[in-house]
């Protein structure tokens, strides 16, 4: 593929070219289930005393929620769930499947296992990590499968862990989802105070079907191929990202649907890039903002055939 490259110079830049690819949409899993059963509890507001709802927690606009909905407290340890209020947790195939909308509150550890979120696609889920930590020995250990969007909140002054499987697992072999250590089949935003570790083996490390973003939080991302992939966009308005290992560092390479296959590095994004060829790929566009600060050593600064912009001053090569 021909590449771009850009010198960062004291004015931005804008070069129109073409398009390029797009990558096929996940596979939903499938098998018998088991409902998990215990006794959800609710996060107390500390201000107010009052147990938030529902639409109060899920803190995004648009998608439906249960009316009066709790903040659900699952609890982890090893492969066992403790906290699960009837209806809303099934297993399937050895994993734990959210299948009602609302907000939960994650702790504890989930050791060589699998947490999934199946909901409608008019439905949103809230996971609140904290401290929390999942990994699989067999496939990745979070796969938010469907949903019209998830949220992940880190929790303040959290520490949370991610860690896939060098070699996935599929029960049909026709499967290539997910295929990133924390993979949704919808859209993603991480927001919250407090810190993810996602430490990818497979594939890619964080993977969005539709679009991925990220507002706050301390976030460090290792994978061997994809750091960051929102095949329909990718956009950072703030947090501390460290990316390191991959071919390609933050990609979208969605080039038919009108308005998506672009990123955006905005506002008070704070991004360390390590990663061997592309830091920023995507067809339609792909903008740093003057806010922005990032610092960058890789093989191509920019592989975009659409519009790029960078901001004099946002990006520092190492």
């Amino acid at each position: 593929m021909k590449k771009w490259i850009l010198a960062v110079s004291a004015a931005a830049l804008v070069l129109a070219l073409g398009l390029s690819g797009c990558e096929k949409a996940p596979a939903d899993s499938s098998g018998s289930t088991t409902e998990v059963s215990g006794t959800g509890t609710a996060a107390a507001d500390p201000a107010t005393g009052e147990t938030p709802t529902g639409s109060e927690t899920a803190g995004e606009t648009g998608g439906s929620t249960t009316p009066a909905q709790q903040t659900i407290q699952l609890t982890f340890s090893g492969q066992t769930l403790s906290g699960a209020p009837e209806g809303t947790v099934v297993t399937e195939d050895g994993a734990f499947v959210i299948v009602k909308p609302g907000t939960y509150e994650l702790t504890g550890d989930l050791s060589n296992g699998q947490l999934r979120v199946r909901v409608e696609k008019t439905e949103r889920v809230t996971l609140i990590f904290r401290n929390f930590t999942a990994s699989s020995s067999t496939s990745a250990p979070i796969y938010l499968v469907s949903a019209d969007k998830c949220v992940i909140e880190l929790a303040d002054g959290s520490v949370n862990r991610l860690t896939d499987a060098k070699t996935y697992v599929f029960s049909d072999p026709t499967e290539t989802k997910p295929n990133a250590c924390l993979y949704a089949g919808c859209d993603l935003k991480i927001k919250g105070k407090g810190s993810l570790i996602v430490e990818g083996n497979y594939n890619n490390g964080i993977g969005c079907k539709n679009d991925l973003e990220i507002s706050n939080g301390q976030i460090t991302v290792s994978a061997p191929n994809n750091i960051l992939k929102g095949n329909n966009s990718v956009t950072v308005t703030g947090g501390k990202l460290v990316l390191s290992g991959g071919e390609d560092a933050i990609k979208s390479d969605e080039e038919i649907k009108e308005g998506k296959g672009y990123i955006l590095i905005s506002e008070d994004a704070v991004i360390d890039i390590t990663c061997s060829d592309d830091a920023f790929q995507a067809p339609k566009s792909v903008t740093v903002e003057a806010t922005a600060r990032l610092t960058v050593s890789c093989g191509n600064l920019v592989n975009c055939p659409g519009v790029y912009t960078i901001a004099d001053g946002a990006v520092t090569m190492k």
